[in-house]
């Protein structure tokens, strides 16, 4: 191949060594590939007209390969180690994507394919026997813009990150968006959103942008966010109650309402106990900082990044052919926040499109992938967005292409999503490896991992269920455009024509779409969840704080999930209408059947009391612990409404549950060593005590686990203070087991109990078990524990299976 001036890429290859110019290395294979092994097939397919994408031929029959453009709608990957020819096979598939009239959309991190903007001589590719009318078609129909941030070289592109999602998609769609949203700022400030502090950071941004933006508070630039973020009580109320702060007489104006006021007329979140005061600040001074000095290029320098303009082409009946020349961009993390919102826009702008059905409308080619797209558990912040577009992309008709040679530094996972793989040159045993285990993850044929060692530039096994069921041998066409080393900005800006920035000019000039409280809307309404799972429909939003306080209040609204087993025995008792848990189930049971064993106590001690046999300050006790716990319940129903109340109600109800223990048990000692009548209670109030205490075991177990803990250098043991102590989420998930552990462990247990228990009552009885379970046997009273917890696993299943809500995992 040759540079526009006539000059063999031989000659351009010494003046690049002259130059310097980085990543020769890389690109030497791909320059002599297309100068060797290509010649004799490119020759026999010289009168051949493809009526798809013509990639190559066949190495064995040396016939044309010649696949439809609907094959890549499932994705594809290209692979091959430094001189494979990896870049020239993947400028053929973008060269023929512009034929077929798809636009594209190229993320170029080193400048190699920016040279899709250089001709190339005709007179080379006819020695080559390429195909000069379809070059000239090529290069007639395909309109290309190189796009630099923070450069005005070539097109200049920015970014906009307060552009809000559209406003038409559902609420999960919406839901999903705004947390991509949030998820950017949490990266853009320097917090990483898989660590700690980024997990409480983006939920407080994302409840911030959600409900700022539906509620018209000003969070639309950087300054205002900030604004809004160190003090967004006040912020908050200033916007929904003006009137407080207009200027006139102090007689004349309205008082300013309590927070708490504000939560309950529009469902809002206790913000500023989501986040210190200490944490708002700082991320605030981090975000105020982006809208001044060198950093503001990044927002403001260009055209804010939009679809739309990427597939709308300048010059009418064009076909744009983007590429987004990351070389301009020089810190990582930059690269990473804008590689980020570039896919955010994609997978926006993917959500507006109608179904496909079949029609490509975007080929997204990202070249050079492993930073973006490392193995587990690395995970920067384009990657899920990456993944997520990688999954829903076919139903919209935008075809993925991923490129690397550094195939063990990607993912397999994602890249096993491909359905039609291009694999070059691997010398590396643990490349080859990879290669295999790749193969293994999509179905493919293990076998062809032996060639691929012996591969010669330009040489790929194309593995495309598609088009052929055994691995297809493909030597890659010679280009219709020009390769070589990579371009710089000097070079790139020679390539932009005066047209084409003119119409970049009318896409620029901070032109941003409206901030979507459309969309905010739908976010914060939610989704009602399946309605034959909840009765009661709440948001998505509400949901998830519901939720975040999880236990017996999530198990009420019917959460199943792996968090850690809450042990509350007060109150829950809503998870006999709506819960779904077998295990909080049975706890909720275990606390009616308390409830009534209060009550039925209590009268039996006012009994006693009447016929002075116990003092006066006996029933006080019981009295008040019944009231305490029919409090619980009773704020329980009154407060469902309001989620920071009702953690709260929970906290202290986890904290007074050892007092209602230890009263249980002071009843059951007292009635079976000492005088107590109970009135017939005895039995219920046994069977409560087996119950709750086994609950209060599991708490015992749960905490006795801290001990292998350790958090910060120090025992997990020496942060408790008491036996209900509330620790912090993170530290709860780590410690406890979650219900499905618990009640398989439960069951276990009982089994095993149940089998020693019977042994010995054979063995004692010689064969022959007790003709008495009276409650003054011996052999008895384990019996009634034993059964009734039995009793109590099979009602609480029952009940679920009776009523549909059984989960499956059970």
């Amino acid at each position: 191949m040759v540079s526009d001036d006539g000059t063999s890429n031989s000659n351009a290859l010494g003046a690049d060594v002259d130059e310097k110019v980085g990543g020769l290395a890389r690109i030497v294979g791909d320059i002599f590939s297309t100068d060797s092994a290509m010649t004799e097939s490119s020759k026999y397919n010289a009168n051949f007209k493809p009526k798809g994408m013509f990639l190559g031929s066949r190495r064995d029959n040396a016939k044309p390969i010649d696949i439809p453009p609907q094959v890549l709608a499932r994705h594809a990957a290209m692979l091959g180690s430094t001189g494979s020819g990896k870049t020239v096979m993947a400028k053929a598939l973008i060269e023929e994507a512009a034929i077929a009239k798809i636009p594209s959309l190229i993320i170029d991190p080193q400048g190699d394919l920016a040279r899709l903007a250089l001709g190339i001589d005709e007179k080379d590719l006819t020695a080559q026997g390429g195909d000069v009318s379809r070059a000239r078609k090529l290069l007639d129909m395909c309109e290309v813009r190189i796009w630099t941030p923070l450069r005005s070289k070539g097109l200049p592109l920015c970014i906009d990150p307060f552009r809000a999602p559209p406003a038409d998609l559902d609420p999960e769609e919406a839901i999903t968006a705004w947390d991509m949203v949030a998820a950017g700022f949490t990266s853009l400030a320097g917090f990483d959103v898989e660590k700690a502090q980024g997990k409480v950071i983006k939920p407080f941004l994302y409840e911030i942008l959600v409900e700022g933006t539906k509620l018209g508070v000003d969070v639309g630039d950087f300054r205002s966010l900030a604004k809004v973020v160190r003090e967004p009580h006040h912020e908050f109320i200033r916007q929904l109650y003006p009137q407080c702060f207009v200027e006139e007489d102090e007689d004349g104006k309205m008082d300013v309402p309590t927070w708490e006021e504000v939560m309950m007329e529009f469902g809002l979140a206790d913000f500023e106990e989501r986040l210190p005061k200490s944490t708002r600040n700082d991320l605030a001074r981090r975000l105020s900082a982006f809208s001044s000095g060198v950093n503001q290029l990044l927002f403001s320098n260009g055209v804010p990044i939009d679809i739309d303009s990427f597939v709308e082409p300048a010059i009418p009946g064009k076909i744009p052919l983007n590429i987004v020349y990351l070389n301009t961009i020089q810190d990582e993390a930059q690269k990473q926040y804008f590689v980020q919102e570039l896919s955010r826009e994609l997978y926006d702008w993917m959500l507006t499109q109608q179904p496909a059905d079949g029609e490509l409308k975007l080929l997204f080619f990202m070249d050079e992938v492993a930073p973006y797209l490392p193995p587990h558990p690395r995970n920067p912040p384009a990657k899920d967005l990456i993944k997520l577009i990688f999954k829903q992309a076919r139903k919209y008709g935008v075809a993925c292409v991923l490129a690397t040679q550094n195939v063990s530094d990607v993912d397999y996972k994602i890249l096993a999503q491909a359905n039609t793989t291009f694999i070059g040159r691997f010398t590396q045993p643990q490349d080859v490896e990879k290669v295999r285990h790749l193969l293994k993850e999509s179905g493919g044929d293990q076998d062809l991992v032996a060639q691929l060692p012996t591969l010669g530039p330009g040489q790929f096994q194309m593995v495309a269920p598609d088009v052929d069921p055994a691995p297809v041998p493909i030597q890659c066409r010679w280009l219709y455009t020009d390769h070589g080393a990579p371009l710089n900005e000097d070079q790139v800006e020679e390539l932009i024509g005066e047209e084409i920035r003119a119409w970049a000019k009318t896409r620029s000039a901070g032109k941003s779409k409206n901030r979507g409280a459309g969309a905010a809307k739908a976010a914060s309404r939610g989704s009602s969840w399946n309605k034959s799972d909840v009765k009661d429909e709440l948001g998505l939003v509400e949901a998830a704080r519901i939720k975040s306080i999880g236990g017996m209040t999530a198990a009420a609204h019917g959460v199943v999930d792996d968090s850690a087993f809450e042990v509350r025995l007060m109150g829950g008792l809503a998870v006999l209408k709506d819960g779904r848990d077998p295990l909080y189930t049975m706890q909720a049971t275990a606390n009616t059947a308390s409830v009534i064993a209060l009550a039925w106590t209590l009268v039996a001690l006012m009994l006693a009391w009447r016929d002075r046999d116990l003092d006066w300050w006996w029933i006080l006790a019981g009295a008040s612990i019944s009231a305490v716990t029919g409090l619980v319940i009773a704020l329980e129903g009154l407060l469902s409404h309001d989620t920071e109340l009702l953690r709260k109600l929970t906290k202290f109800a986890r904290t007074f549950q050892l007092f209602l223990v230890a009263w249980l048990w002071i009843l059951v000692l007292w009635s079976e060593f000492g005088d107590l009548n109970l009135r017939g209670a005895q039995p219920v109030l046994e069977i409560v005590v087996v119950w709750v205490s086994v609950f209060a075991i599991i708490e015992f177990v749960n905490r006795f686990r801290l001990g292998k803990i350790r958090w910060n250098g120090s025992s997990a043991l020496d942060k408790i203070v008491g036996f209900s102590t509330v620790l912090t989420g993170a530290q709860i998930t780590e410690m406890k087991s979650n219900s499905s552990q618990i009640m398989s462990g439960l069951r276990l247990g009982l089994h095993c109990f149940t089998f020693v228990w019977l042994s010995t009552l054979l063995m004692l009885s010689e064969g022959v078990l007790p003709d008495t379970t009276s409650i003054a046997s011996s052999w008895g009273r384990p019996t009634l524990w034993l059964a009734s917890l039995y009793g109590l696993i099979v009602i609480s299943e029952l009940w679920l299976r009776m009523r549909g809500r059984m989960p499956s995992e059970y």
